[in-house]
């Protein structure tokens, strides 16, 4: 709806608008709250300001009341014990004496202009149809850039407007960026729900006060601009609420299902609380999907009081809703999970997807959902029933609960396939079918319209448009192209296509088999594969890719590697000719090399060697990766990646090979005399929270100033400062050698590292040549644990802070491996338990237990130096002919102690 200018009446308020702040600890924020205040264009005094002191401990209450000394006409500072920011804002409202209140953010700040735009918004559209304000809310970042990046702000895509809320179901999650009328709060006594925590009290305060009012006309205001602090520390309570187990129950039980049965008390659900609870519910989902997300911290005792609750709501909600719910972009699996997941019956499929097609082995893939008990299954191709090739079901797994399956099948190709589920013949489809939807909403129209627009998008479509119009239209685009480097990019391009076609090109890269560990680092498992390639198959036309500044670069060379460099046009020739890329990292940057839109669909399969064994779920990262090949060195790992759990890959990708590194690490381990074992290491992994603020424009980061006293750094300055430590290692003849990883380069100058222990560096300290000369290794989460139980070096696990660890900040959340029942060492949480057992090894001669040895003997059954060839000859399977049976366990691959 146009904005239209209505009178209004006189307000019995002393103000026409004030804000409410419940304040709790935010002492440093208050000079930049205030100083807005005091920027602002209306005149500040024309604003009532409430504060309500809820109990702070830093001086928050001291600097408020010093401000407010000379402001007593319209600045009202209340002081109460703590009783949680519900109860603040109630009371807070009590001293309101204006026509409109907001509830702002005592850490944020107002734009300038921001009282003055409400102001002139309510004295031209205030009329008492408009039940509720929204101003636009721009996120402050820790660098203190405005960014307009909330999930919400569509809806001031088109400038300031009066919304019909029944009409068009726009959102408003938030007090702090809107404005409610005084006189509606008091005479429904709306209030704010105590019981609500740790968030969504606000949604739930504009639920109930649209809903007892009635009022379904919002005035949104874009040009009011909020700006809402992200903390960088963690600290507010959106950054931080990820492990209260309120967020699991009593925001679902008090807040979405006491809108639910309000709104029935009054009718039907209207569509705009059907999103806002969309909206709240889809962002548990999504969380527990995203690669790090702090859901992971979710109390696991809560989980099935929250599924039993997210059923009652999807219960009251309709499936159109669902279906047709367009706020913000929702993944179709959490969409599909929150659809039939819920359902309180078995979904049974109501049709299978064609996957892909494997034109080399001539197989097919489908898939299709369901939950419950997989289907049975009767598969016909070409008259016969078949079993598939390879299958397995990916659990879709939210908080604990597998709410939803995908089950995925290889199969034979025929010329007529039929597939019958639970007895009845499901039909094919090549795409996700979704539901029909019951309304028409922009989830439909934006690209029905963006295909027409597309299909008209000709120079000659418009002839109607004047001709000095049409030429500067042509001009600006060849200017804009010129700007951009299009008109470069496709000369390079020309010049590329043909020269990549040249005889000489053709003859030098044709069939490549591509190598490459990390861009700017070698001595992985892909160098390892490279030379055994190099020596065993020289018929493969293989290549080796890596920065050419990489310290690597002259050792490779100096050894005849046939090198080339990345991100250079010889190797974006190299890339255009593989067939096979083989790298121990799976970032983008590797298996996606060539901008597709620029060079089309690579013709290369990939084979991820991996850098360390998973023994962590690491789906949420690599399942969208495009792996032919996934290298795994236990049997335990494959069954976890391969097995019916949460990943996508079928035994079709995951090959047990073992990593190429590890043949040379057991040649150097056999090479190494019982005098060389001299080392005990302590090797800790990184704490990616524990990461200093980012350097603007880079990937850099600055020291973090805590450092030193956070636990990490407080448990290995007593670990490597340990008499009992210095003790062992005099007695049995060793050397204490701290070598932490990379990232702590930095901060070693904040450990007291005593005269008898050597800091050894990553950087020119081959690992393998360290791990092979171990006597022992103190290590807490990090890969480089397996390397050293591969060669059965004595382990201690130092973990002090497993429960923080496994908070969502890190790639991996908990998997199949559990250290104390499968882990090849003792796990000490603390630096008295790790000097006993590193006491306990030395006394045994620096020889694992029999219980730890045994767990390797079965985990690690490619101790044989096979494990380049075994990989080689799973990539060339890719090709057609056989793929090899997986190695068994051989007693005489167990190495000597």
């Amino acid at each position: 709806m146009e904005l239209q200018q209505t009178a209004t009446t006189p307000s019995r308020h002393r103000f026409s608008v004030g804000v409410v702040f419940a304040v709790y600890n935010v002492a440093r924020y208050l000079p930049d709250l205030l100083a807005s205040l005091e920027r602002q264009t209306l005149p500040i005094e024309s604003v009532q300001l409430v504060f309500v002191d809820d109990g702070s401990t830093d001086g928050s209450l001291e600097i408020l009341r010093h401000w407010a000394g000379t402001r007593a006409a319209h600045v009202v500072v209340v002081s109460q014990t703590n009783a949680w920011v519900a109860a603040a804002r109630n009371a807070g409202v009590q001293h309101v004496d204006a026509e409109w209140v907001t509830f702002a953010d005592p850490d944020d700040v107002f734009d300038d202009r921001y009282f003055e735009e409400v102001v002139k918004f309510v004295g031209l559209h205030g009329a008492p149809r408009v039940g509720l304000l929204a101003t636009h809310q721009l996120r402050l970042n820790e660098r203190g850039e405005l960014v307009d990046s909330h999930p919400l702000r569509v809806k001031f895509a088109k400038g300031s407007r009066i919304i019909d809320i029944d009409q068009e179901p726009v959102i408003q999650m938030a007090v702090n960026s809107a404005f409610f009328r005084v006189d509606v709060i008091r005479e429904h006594g709306v209030e704010f729900d105590g019981r609500i925590r740790p968030v969504f009290e606000d949604a739930h305060f504009i639920g109930r006060y649209l809903l007892a009012s009635r009022l379904h006309d919002i005035g949104v205001l874009a040009s009011a601009k909020y700006h809402y602090r992200i903390r960088g520390d963690g600290t507010s309570l959106m950054e931080s609420h990820f492990d209260h187990p309120g967020k699991y129950t009593d925001v679902l039980r008090y807040g979405h299902l006491d809108l639910l049965q309000q709104a029935a008390e009054r009718g039907a659900v209207p569509r705009w609380l059907e999103n806002t609870l969309l909206y709240d519910l889809f962002w548990y989902f999504k969380n527990e999907r995203a690669l790090n997300s702090a859901s992971a911290l979710a109390p696991e005792h809560t989980f099935d009081e929250f599924h039993d609750l997210v059923s009652a709501i999807r219960a009251r909600i309709s499936d159109d809703a669902i279906n047709s719910f367009d706020l913000m972009g929702v993944e179709y699996a959490v969409r599909k999970a929150l659809l039939i997941g819920y359902s309180g019956v078995e979904e049974r499929p109501r049709y299978v997807k064609l996957e892909r097609v494997d034109e080399i082995r001539q197989h097919v893939k489908l898939s299709y959902w369901f939950t419950g008990d997989r289907p049975a299954e009767r598969i016909v191709t070409d008259g016969v029933e078949v079993l598939p090739v390879h299958a397995k079901v990916q659990d879709l797994v939210f908080y604990g609960r597998p709410v939803l399956r995908q089950r995925h099948l290889w199969i034979e190709r025929g010329r007529l396939s039929r597939l019958w589920l639970d007895g009845e013949v499901v039909p094919f489809s090549r795409g996700e079918r979704h539901d029909a939807d019951e309304t028409l909403t922009r989830r439909q129209l934006h690209p029905q319209i963006t295909g027409q627009r597309k299909a008209l998008q000709n120079r000659w479509s418009d002839v109607s448009t004047p001709a000095l119009q049409f030429m500067k239209r042509q001009a600006r685009g060849m200017y804009e192209d010129l700007r951009s480097g299009k008109y470069r990019r496709r000369a390079e391009d020309a010049v590329l296509g043909v020269t990549v076609r040249s005889q000489r090109v053709r003859a030098k890269y044709e069939n490549a088999w591509v190598f490459m560990d990390r861009n700017t680092d070698a001595n992985d498992n892909a160098e390892h594969l490279y030379r055994w390639v190099r020596a065993n198959r020289p018929e493969v036309n293989a290549w080796f890719v890596l920065d050419e500044n990489s310290k690597d670069w002259a050792r490779l060379a100096a050894e005849g590697f046939r090198l080339v460099a990345h991100g250079t046009s010889e190797w974006r020739k190299l890339m255009l000719h593989a067939v096979h890329l083989a790298s121990s990292h799976i970032d983008v940057y590797v298996v996606n090399p060539l901008p597709r839109w620029r060079y089309g669909n690579p013709r290369f399969s990939f084979t991820w060697l991996q850098h360390g064994v998973t023994n962590y779920d690491i789906s949420r990262w690599v399942n969208s990766k495009p792996a032919e090949l996934f290298v795994v060195v236990t049997p335990q790992e494959k069954e976890s990646i391969a097995g019916d759990g949460p990943y996508t890959f079928t035994d079709r990708e995951v090959v047990l090979t073992g990593f190429p590194r590890h043949d040379e690490l057991l040649r150097k381990r056999r090479a190494t005399s019982d005098a060389e074992r001299d080392l005990i290491l302590v090797m800790p992994t990184w704490r990616k929270k524990l990461a200093g603020a980012q350097v603007p424009g880079s990937n850099e980061r600055l020291k973090n100033p805590d450092f030193p006293m956070s636990q990490f750094a407080l448990e290995y300055n007593a670990l490597i400062g340990s008499e009992r430590l210095r003790e062992v290692a005099a007695r049995t003849g060793k050397r204490v050698v701290f070598m932490p990883h990379p990232n702590m380069r930095p901060y070693l100058d904040d450990f007291e590292v005593p005269d008898w222990v050597e800091v050894w560096d990553y950087g020119t300290r081959n690992v393998q040549d360290v791990i092979a000369r171990a006597a022992l290794m103190i290590t807490d989460y990090s890969s480089l644990g397996f390397e050293a139980a591969f060669l059965d070096v004595p382990l201690v696990y130092f973990q002090f802070d497993a429960s923080s660890f496994f908070d969502g900040s890190h790639v991996g959340r908990r998997g199949y491996f559990d250290y104390e029942r499968d882990g090849f060492g003792p796990v000490a949480t603390n630096v008295a338990a790790v000097e006993a057992a590193v006491e306990r090894i030395g006394a045994d001669g620096f020889v694992s237990d029999t219980a730890y040895l045994e767990r390797t003997r079965g985990a690690f059954v490619t101790r044989d130096e096979l494990n380049s060839q075994r990989v080689f000859e799973a990539m060339a399977a890719l090709h057609g002919g056989p793929r090899a049976l997986d190695p068994a366990i051989d007693e005489a691959q167990v190495p000597t102690p």
